[in-house]
């Protein structure tokens, strides 16, 4: 039991440390930002503004 706990918590830290290194490109690069932050937020707002529509009857 004690080895699978140590394989999991081996797994989620580098785990972890790849979202970290992800996360970190993401911000130091203004395109990657606008691409993975502002254009799904956009998608979702006209997503919602749609359903609002449809909802109306």
């Amino acid at each position: 039991m004690s080895a699978l706990l140590t394989a999991v918590t081996d797994v989620f830290t580098a785990a972890v440390g790849w979202v970290s290194t992800v996360a970190t490109t993401i911000t130091g690069q203004p395109v990657l930002l606008l691409f993975c932050v502002a254009v799904p937020l956009c998608g979702l707002g006209v997503g919602m503004f749609s359903r609002l529509l449809h909802s109306r009857g």
